[in-house]
Order: structure tokens, then C-alpha cells, then sequence
């Protein structure tokens, strides 16, 4: 398979190295192309109003494109400039930390991957849930394993999956789970703080808080020790809710 591989976190995140060699030794030919530097949770956002800039680079693991632009903007500049033809499958990540539940409206690992089904061409998104002392080896493991299924699962339009990995090792894992999208939001996470010079600033933060309304919950799936699987469509309207809103909007 012919992959373009795109990160959030940069051109020296380990993640991209577990990803990257683990593709490569499945026989895949890759295409890297990611942030000069860590991008997190810009979403989906992209550059509009400064020159976006690429340069190949060296890498431990062989030679690379970086931009300076966001996971959304190095997706078409790979589509458009620097290969030859369109890719079998695009893979974002592996990101260091988690993407579950309302994480996916933040994350530019998701962002990366949305990108490129927009543009037609089949993604995943790929997080391993820690934040320290990662375990790269079982996520690995799995993108490489899952990337020549992902065509045989005739995914609809605009479709790209969500993929969460434990930290843990491969034996470990207790196996796969297709999972719907729960729910985590972060409490009190605008924090306040006073510092001896600058004087008063804010941090982002706070107490995680998950909720799931189903049993297969990606956030709930996770902590059983199982890898989490969800599809994702970039379509977000509450179609249960349009007869409602037509309803009033006669009106007025």
C-alpha cells in the first residue's frame, strides 16, 4: 500500500516513529508529512494568512516533509505536491495521549485524518491513551494490522475511523472493540494563576469527566483494556432534531 503518514505532534514525536517503522516492515511504502513542531488540538484549523512553507528533512527513520502549517494543511500539501498519485490510505498519529469521547472536536491527530477523507481518500486516526511512559509497541502492532483492512470494510462516504490504543504491551491487550463515540469534558479547565513578575495568566486543565449513554462507549471500552475502533462521519447534524426545529421556525 502507498500511505501518507501526518501527525499533530511534530516531526520528532515518538509516535510517528512507532508508526512509521512498523508500516515499513509490513511492506508499505510511506509518504511523511507532518508539523516542524507539536500542534495539538488545533482541530481542524488551517493556515490562511501567512505563506505555507514545506522542506524535506532527515529523520532517523529516512527522509521526511514538515510544514509549517497544521495536520489539516500538510494532508493536501502531500496530496497536491509531493506525490505523484493519491494514497491507498492516509494514518494520523500515533498521538501521544488520548482522543476519546468530545477529544476528537479538539484534536489535530483527528483533524489530520478528516482532512483527508474530504479529499477522498480512506484515514484513520490513531492515539495511544497516556500522557507518559508510553508503550508504542501495541499501537504500532495495530496500524500496521488494521491498514489493509480499512478498504475492506466499505466505510461510507466521508467515513474515517477513530482508533484508541491502551498503554499497555501487546500481550496485554485484551482485543478489539467497534465503538460508538462517548463523552468527556473537562471540568474547572481554564485555571487561574498569579506569577511573581507577569502577574495573573491562565492554564488550560482540570478534572476529566467521561460519560457514556451506551456499553460500547469508546471511553468505557478503553479502560477495559481493549482498543477502541470508532467510525467517524464529518456529517454532525442531529437529524432526531430537525422536525423540532422546523417546527418552530414556521413562526416566524
Amino acid at each position: 500500500m502507498k500511505i501518507l503518514l501526518t501527525n499533530d505532534d511534530g516531526i520528532g514525536a515518538d509516535g510517528l516513529h512507532a508508526a512509521w517503522n512498523a508500516l515499513k516492515n509490513a511492506g508499505h511504502e510511506i509518504l511523511v508529512c507532518v508539523p516542524d513542531r507539536p500542534r495539538s488540538a488545533v482541530s481542524h484549523a488551517i493556515t490562511m494568512h501567512k505563506p505555507l512553507r514545506v522542506k524535506q528533512v532527515e529523520t532517523r527513520d529516512g527522509l521526511a516533509y514538515t510544514t509549517n502549517g497544521t495536520p489539516a494543511d500538510c494532508v493536501p500539501m502531500a496530496l497536491l505536491h509531493l506525490m505523484p498519485q493519491a494514497p491507498d490510505l492516509c494514518i494520523s498519529g500515533i498521538n501521544l495521549g488520548p482522543n476519546l469521547g468530545d477529544d476528537v472536536h479538539y484534536s489535530g491527530t483527528v483533524g489530520g485524518a478528516m482532512e483527508a477523507v474530504l479529499n477522498g481518500v480512506p484515514s484513520m486516526a490513531i492515539s495511544l491513551v497516556t500522557h507518559k511512559d508510553p508503550l508504542w509497541h501495541a499501537a504500532g502492532k495495530f496500524c500496521a494490522q488494521i491498514a489493509p483492512k480499512i478498504g475492506e470494510m466499505k466505510l461510507p462516504r466521508d467515513t474515517f475511523l477513530n482508533v484508541n490504543v491502551p498503554n499497555l504491551v501487546p500481550a496485554d491487550i485484551q482485543g478489539v472493540r467497534v465503538t460508538s463515540q462517548g463523552s468527556r469534558r473537562y471540568k474547572g479547565d481554564l485555571v487561574r494563576y498569579e506569577a511573581p513578575v507577569v502577574g495573573e495568566y491562565f492554564w488550560r486543565g482540570g478534572e476529566v469527566i467521561d460519560r457514556a449513554e451506551s456499553d460500547d462507549a469508546d471511553v468505557l471500552v478503553i479502560k477495559d483494556g481493549f482498543i477502541s475502533v470508532t467510525p467517524i462521519h464529518v456529517d454532525l447534524t442531529r437529524r432526531d432534531a430537525m422536525e423540532g426545529v422546523a417546527a418552530v421556525l414556521k413562526g416566524i
